[in-house]
């Protein structure tokens, strides 16, 4: 349903407070932005600005707080506990009710910190957060703990405040290197100002923060050559083909192009991304009857091009971590129980990297890595262990190393060279996607690559898996579901986009090709997964034998996720 704008502005007689969200890395030129929109005179507004940093010495924010100036025009609240999209039942809420309310001010500027990422504080605004925010810790003041109980009983945050614009600021100058970093936060910021769990990469944030704003400004275009600008342009709009992307020497910009704009809507923002463009364009979502979506003809100007890998077949395991290795760093989140994670210790090494045997690679970060010999344990119903082996002969067997992996990179910015060196994977920027290992024929693999970093995780069963009232809310979303399956394995696929300068699609393709089961391989897959006499286990046990599947972390699924039972509709369960 659309929303008119007069109904989004209020809510009965209570008018909402437009807030735009500025974010982007620390010396982007966000607090320079800021300056100029508070010390214009265009926009004639009474404007608070919140200002959060996660360093323990606010910098940022001092500086802000001296050049604010207009007393009558400008209240600077800085925040001290952490990220915007964390502190829901602190003082962001409570100074943002306040303004809210009190009515001093038309408008409200929020800095959000240089690791923050938009989507999560755009979250905030519109998430059902009543029940959350009255669990109010004790620390919280009594007149604080009135306002966050206020605003709990209205509904949540989208009741006091609406996001009317998200800014992302980029540094032109180090577009590039950003995106060719093998950095995780915890490396450049430390562990002092980001949690020890935060496995996020600096490329993976500037990828995040790009794809998810109305309007990305181009800072430092006077330190570039003409052909880098055009470069940095055409990369934006392929990730975030809906942006408006303003170029700009020392953060000078519009007031009015970042200020009442009413350019932001959450279900729009969410569909913004490069590559969920590139997956529409060519099917899904188009369940209306609308147009596809043409590439961005600035994109192909710059030489930006984007396509989408799709295969019916799953990939083995080991042909596709050798086509990996030694070129992208590997992320792959380890299963937290305790047992798995002495097991993982014991074994020799742990791979921060693709082809890394070593867990020296990079010490000082948090266990962001999979043990490179690993191996999955099933018991079956009499608790035997259905892959036994000899203690000393499983020791004799770790020792002896792949050679194919000896003489590849290990340290991250060894495999950041040797990606940048790669003929094929030079100018491959982004990508995101499905992936179907043959070993695990029940669950579906998150893809996800900015730069050099790539992530690959549990993503969710495939749909074929699950009942369809658990598919979607509506039926709309459903319908678009229902157009991925095709023939036996229903919606089981490899389907990854890829945006970069100049890929060769056909190259890549090929390579991938390489790594998808043989003909004959695909055959004898098929033949144990359509056998009724065999439980999942131990089907999945016996692809085990088949294909090497070590390498990759094991996928962990929550308990809720298993509540229904698979087995009454595995494979080709679904009729349509």
């Amino acid at each position: 349903m659309t929303v008119t704008r007069s109904k989004r502005k209020m809510v009965g007689e209570q008018k909402l407070l437009p807030v735009t969200v500025l974010s982007g890395f620390l010396g982007s030129g966000k607090t320079t932005l800021l300056k100029h929109i508070l010390q214009s005179n265009t926009h004639g507004l009474k404007i608070a600005i919140i200002v959060n940093d996660m360093a323990e010495v606010n910098i940022d924010g001092a500086h802000v707080a001296r050049l604010s100036g207009k007393e009558e025009k400008s209240n600077l609240v800085q925040m001290q506990n952490g990220c915007i999209c964390c502190t829901l039942r602190g003082d962001f809420l409570v100074e943002l009710a306040n303004m809210a309310w009190g009515g001093q001010f038309d408008y409200v500027l929020i800095e959000s910190s240089g690791i923050s990422e938009p989507q999560q504080v755009a979250e905030t605004f519109t998430a059902a957060l009543s029940a959350e925010m009255l669990d109010i810790p004790e620390e919280i003041q009594t007149e604080d703990r009135a306002v966050i109980e206020k605003v709990a009983r209205a509904g949540g945050l989208e009741k006091v405040a609406r996001i009317d614009t998200m800014v992302t600021v980029v540094d032109a100058f180090r577009f590039f290197a950003e995106f060719n970093t093998g950095e995780f936060l915890t490396d450049r910021f430390g562990r002092d100002e980001v949690p020890a769990e935060d496995e996020r990469t600096i490329s993976d944030l500037m990828a995040d923060q790009i794809e998810f704003a109305n309007v990305v400004v181009v800072n430092k275009t006077d330190m570039v050559d003409r052909r880098t600008r055009k470069r940095v342009r055409g990369c934006i709009a392929a990730l975030n083909p809906k942006a408006k992307v303003i170029e700009t020497r020392h953060a000078r910009v519009d007031a009015k192009e970042i200020v009442g704009t009413d350019m932001f809507r959450l279900e729009e923002a969410q569909m913004m991304s490069g590559w969920l463009a590139s997956l529409q364009e060519m099917f899904v979502m188009d369940v209306n009857g609308k147009k596809r979506k043409a590439p961005k003809p600035e994109t192909v100007e710059y030489g930006i091009n984007s396509f989408v890998y799709r295969a019916r077949k799953p990939f083995d395991p080991m042909k596709l971590y050798k086509l990996l290795a030694g070129k992208f760093v590997l992320i792959q989140p380890e299963p937290e129980d305790d047992e798995d994670e002495e097991d993982a210790a014991s074994e020799k090494g742990s791979s921060n990297a693709v082809g890394s045997d070593e867990d020296e690679a990079m010490p000082d970060a948090p266990s962001r890595s999979i043990t490179a010999q690993q191996k999955s344990k099933r018991k079956d119903s009499k608790g035997e262990d259905l892959v036994k082996q000899d203690e000393e002969e499983e020791e004799e067997e770790e020792e002896e190393e792949d050679p194919f992996f000896a003489s590849l990179p290990t340290e991250p910015a060894a495999i950041v060279a040797a990606k940048a060196a790669d003929p094929i994977w030079a100018k491959m920027h982004r990508s995101k996607g499905w992936l179907w290992f043959a070993t695990r024929p029940q669950q579906a693999g998150s893809w996800n690559t900015a730069g050099a970093m790539l992530r690959v995780e549990y993503e969710q069963d495939w749909y074929c898996e699950l009942p369809e009232e658990e598919w979607a809310p509506d039926e709309e979303v459903a319908a678009a579901i229902r157009k991925d399956f095709v023939g036996e394995w229903d919606d089981r696929r490899q389907e990854i986009v890829f945006i970069g300068e100049g890929l060769d699609e056909r190259k890549i393709a090929k390579l991938l090709d390489t790594c998808l089961l043989t003909d004959k391989e695909f055959r004898k897959w098929e033949k144990l997964m359509r056998r009724k006499d065999v439980d999942l286990e131990r089907k999945e046990e016996k692809l085990n034998e088949w294909w090497d599947d070590s390498y990759w972390a094991e996928w962990t699924v929550g308990e809720d996720e298993h509540d229904h039972d698979h087995e009454s509709h595995h494979h080709h369960g679904h009729k349509h």
